[in-house]
This record gives structure tokens, sequence and C-alpha cells, in this order.
């Protein structure tokens, strides 16, 4: 059980070319790259992503690669003729426009397809750097998100612990709930009748009511959230959105107990239940 919280930075040297690579990891319903580098390590990208994509299934993750070549096997070469062209251009406009002014050679770098540079790129070698040094990045962020959810774990077995305890005396106290409705029934009849009540007639009443009532089938079902939510949290697959499953499920269960709790002294284990599932609903966003 991982969470999603992550951060990993790297520098290093291969053959005298330093490399950086960063890794940022944040909560997100799904798995969300987003890729940083130069312009010229571009054609990786797609490499990158696919790496991250096998260490991670859930998160928004910002990778970030920066790589300073030393590199003295390039040749820069001018392009004199479109040169040529962006400065007539230039003239043109600054005639038009009555413009003070003259082209300058600062005018004319801005356009960097003036130089060209033949650069010989080694991708094999700057994706075996890149590769090597992400792999240590993710080492670490996995590290952390492992560590921040055996936390978390801890605190949501806590809360789970409670609301079983709650469930529980929810469930002891369902005799002097169908106790409560049979005295509550019984008066209102004789108050509205007299003392003279046939007695079958208000059994049979009474078993509709305690059955519309009866808080027994919602407790059985919550059990099994429960021990289903033991075995998704020792699992390792998808474990956050199965959690969060479960718990709308229980929660569902919870606004069915609260609804037919007729006894004032189980309203605050009802409150309980649904404070700890909305607790731990907070919690478990943050678990891959």
């Amino acid at each position: 059980m991982n969470g999603m919280t992550g951060y990993s930075y790297k520098e290093n040297y291969y053959d005298e070319q330093y490399l950086t690579t960063e890794i940022k990891t944040v909560n997100h319903r799904f798995l969300d790259v987003f890729v940083h580098l130069p312009s010229f390590l571009s054609p990786l990208e797609m490499s990158i992503k696919e790496l991250i994509s096998s260490s991670f299934t859930r998160g928004k993750i910002e990778v970030s690669v920066y790589l300073r070549l030393k590199d003295t096997s390039s040749t820069v070469t001018p392009n004199l003729e479109l040169a040529r062209q962006y400065c007539d251009s230039l003239k043109k406009i600054i005639e038009t426009c009555g413009l003070n002014d003259s082209v300058q050679l600062s005018h004319l770098i801005k356009y960097q397809d003036i130089l060209v540079s033949d650069s010989k790129r080694d991708y094999e070698s700057y994706w075996k750097w890149i590769k090597e040094s992400i792999e240590g990045n993710i080492q670490e962020v996995n590290s952390m998100r492992s560590k921040e959810g055996d936390s978390t774990k801890v605190n949501v077995l806590f809360l789970l612990k409670e609301i079983e305890e709650a469930l529980e005396t929810v469930f002891l106290h369902v005799p002097e709930m169908e106790k409560l409705i049979f005295n509550c029934f019984n008066t209102k009849m004789t108050e509205l009748v007299g003392e003279v009540i046939d007695a079958d007639r208000v059994l049979n009443e009474v078993g509709v009511l305690v059955s519309k009532s009866c808080v027994n089938e919602e407790i059985e079902r919550f059990k099994h959230h429960i021990k289903h939510f033991y075995k998704i949290i020792e699992s390792n697959t998808d474990v956050g959105k199965k959690l969060d499953f479960v718990c709308q499920e229980m929660h569902r269960e919870a606004n069915t107990l609260g609804s037919k709790a007729v006894l004032p002294s189980i309203t605050e284990f009802i409150i309980i239940i649904k404070n700890n599932i909305e607790k731990i609903r907070e919690q478990i966003r943050n678990i891959e």
C-alpha cells in the first residue's frame, strides 16, 4: 500500500556530461505524466513516459531532465542567403514605416535558422544515462510513497477499529430498540382505543414495524464491507480506488442505520461511524 506523494532529485556526470533528473509526485485520480526536457531531447519523451508508466499506477507525476553537453564535434554554418533575405526584409520595414534605424547583427541573430548547427547526437548514450538516473529517482520516490502508505494504513486501521466497536454497540442495542417500538405502539394504541386491545393484532402490527425498523441486515452488510476492506488494504493493486468504493458502501449502510435508529443513546455511535468513514475517505485519496 503506497501513498502518492514523493520527490527525488539526482545529479550525475557521464563522460563529462552533466545530467540532472527530478521527479515530483502528488495525488491524482488517474496516472498523469508530464515530462520537461530540453528541445534536443524531445525524441526521448515517449521512452521516459513509458518508463514512468511501468512504475506507477496513479498520481500526477512531473519529470524534469536537464543535460549539459560537452560537445566539441559540432560545426556552426551561417545561412548567408537566408540572412540576406532577412536583412532586405527588415530594411523594407524601416523604409516603409519611416523609421530612423538600421539593421544590426543583433537583429539578425534572433532568427535561429540563420546559424545552422551540425551537431552529432548520441541518443543511445543519452537514453542510457537518463534511464539509469530516472530509475534511481523512481526508487527514492517509491520509498517515500511506501512510508507514507504505511503511516496512512496505521491511521486508517485505527479508525476502522473504532467503526467496528461502534457498530457492535449498535448491534447490542437492537433488542432494546425492538422493545421500545413495542412499548410505544402499545401506549399509542391504548390512548386511541382504551384498555381493550387485541393482543394478537398488536403483535402483528408491532412485527411489521420491527421488520421495517430492523437494522440486522444493515449491520451484517456493514460487517461484510469491513471484512472486504481488511482484505483490500493488504493487497497491492488499485488499493486506493477499491477502498474508496468500499467506503461509499459503508457510508450508505451508515445512513440507513441512522434513519432507522429510534434510540437516542445509539445516535452518537452512528455519528462516530459516519465521521470515521469520512476521515478514512480523506486519507485514502492519497493512496495509489
